[in-house]
């Protein structure tokens, strides 16, 4: 073991992991790395796991005396089990030192599966001496699957050999229509130079691949980016990551969400250099040619009339440039059917990725095909509203003329005689009512009785 780390209950901590423990994972850690580490080194890395945040690969900082108040451990015997963990691979350790405190990234691994540890040489032979010869051939079969029987041979039915398909359209069954389209290859006008981006955060080699460049260059387009802020933002997002083995998609989802949160950092120099870009003159904004030449940042804040492009759309504008590889004239176009045309000034994220991807599988490439193609589809379903509208309408109107035209003979004599009753029975209230003359009679006699 290291001697020459010590620990202090101050130092700080992260947590972090790369993937997670299934059902055999957790049967190796139990019947095989237990009873080389022992059960207090099972339980910090149990601890560790538990500190994650729920759904996230990450913890909170915390230091180690609150690590040692929750396991109830001396911060000796707190290192002795991290030790035994990175000495067996379930725990790597990574420490930064400023002036102010010592912090340290724990990296939880994943447990061998069971016949890879069994098959190790150094682990199994060290797992023989722990628990014995008997013990130790338990745990081989345990772990050990019986080989198939000689001979075997596959007898699995073919789709075709159980389902007639003739006569259907072949062409909807081609593996093509269900394949996921790939992304767009789109030109973009803009100067972005990557060596210059890889040169100032000078990650570790491997960090950067051919699609994450290319992300983080539709990044840098879509929220006028330069190079030394691209690198500024990725060096203080990835101070840890970036020497972790992340995957790809891992990476683009954190550039986008980096450009997102860590966008407002910016110099004062660099603030103003963004104003005089918003500012500039657009157009108009009805006109397709200021379409096909505006930059989205520009024309939707314009089209919002707003100063700065607000942080939903400017994910909206990130998702369709990045994952659907819609054209910048295009997403322009969008904007101005949804808020122009629509007249949605909300707009939600389901709304518009559900007509982007509409335009994306339509092959829209510039912003008077999309809108002409939407005005012709628009008029066919207002036709067909208004059609159906109609017929509706004069349905309606059919039911209840035939309901005043066709009562039955009984109903029409037993409303006349209502009619005649309520006549006579209004005429003999009338003549019991007195008038003026009968009503100052009535008054004498009142006031010479009393």
């Amino acid at each position: 073991m290291e001697k020459e780390r010590t620990i202090f209950g101050t130092d700080e901590l992260l947590i972090m992991s790369t993937g997670l423990i299934d059902r055999e994972s957790y049967q190796s850690l139990y019947h095989l790395y237990q009873p080389v580490i022992g059960v207090r080194a099972l339980a910090l890395y149990q601890t560790l796991w538990s500190e994650l945040k729920p759904g996230k690969m990450k913890s909170n900082y915390m230091s180690h005396s609150a690590l040692c108040e929750l396991l109830d451990y001396s911060i000796n015997e707190l290192t002795d089990s991290l030790f035994r963990l990175e000495a067996i691979g379930l725990v790597r350790t990574y420490k930064t030192k400023d002036a102010r405190v010592t912090q340290y990234v724990y990296q939880l691994r994943v447990p061998l599966a069971p016949h890879t540890f069994l098959n190790d040489g150094l682990l199994s032979s060290f797992l023989f001496y722990k628990v014995g010869e008997v013990r130790f051939k338990q745990l081989q079969g345990r772990f050990t699957i019986d080989p198939l029987p000689a001979g075997i041979v596959e007898v699995t039915k073919d789709f075709n050999e159980v389902f007639d398909v003739k006569g259907v359209n072949h062409m909807a069954f081609t593996q093509k229509n269900y394949e996921k389209p790939d992304r767009a290859k789109i030109e973009i006008n803009y100067t972005f130079d990557m060596d210059i981006v890889k040169k100032l955060t000078n990650f570790p080699v491997g960090f950067f691949t051919k699609k994450l460049d290319e992300t983080i260059t539709k990044l840098a387009y879509v929220s006028q980016i330069d190079e030394e802020l691209m690198a500024e933002m990725l060096k203080e997002y990835f101070v840890h990551e970036a020497y972790l083995p992340l995957s790809e998609q891992e990476k683009r989802d954190g550039c986008r969400q980096m450009v997102l949160q860590l966008k407002k950092k910016q110099t004062r120099h660099r603030k103003v250099k963004s104003d005089e870009t918003t500012k500039a003159a657009v157009g108009d904004l009805h006109d397709v040619a200021v379409m096909e030449t505006a930059h989205p940042h520009q024309y939707v804040s314009t089209l919002r009339k707003t100063p700065q492009l607000s942080k939903s759309d400017e994910q909206l504008i990130i998702e369709m440039v990045d994952t659907l590889g819609l054209a910048p004239s295009v997403i322009n176009a969008l904007f101005y059917y949804c808020i122009e045309v629509k007249k949605q000034t909300r707009l939600s994220e389901n709304y518009v990725m559900r007509i982007a991807t509409s335009w994306k599988t339509a092959g829209y490439l510039h912003a008077k095909d999309a809108l002409e193609q939407e005005a012709t589809q628009d008029a066919l379903i207002e036709k067909k509203q208004q059609k159906r509208e109609n017929v509706q309408r004069t349905t309606v109107g059919a039911r209840r003329k035939t309901q005043q035209t066709e009562l039955p003979k009984w109903l029409e004599e037993e409303a006349k005689e209502q009619r005649s009753y309520d006549q006579k029975r209004k005429q003999e209230l009338e003549s019991s009512v007195p008038d003026d003359a009968e009503l100052v009679k009535l008054l004498n006699e009142l006031k010479e009785k009393g």
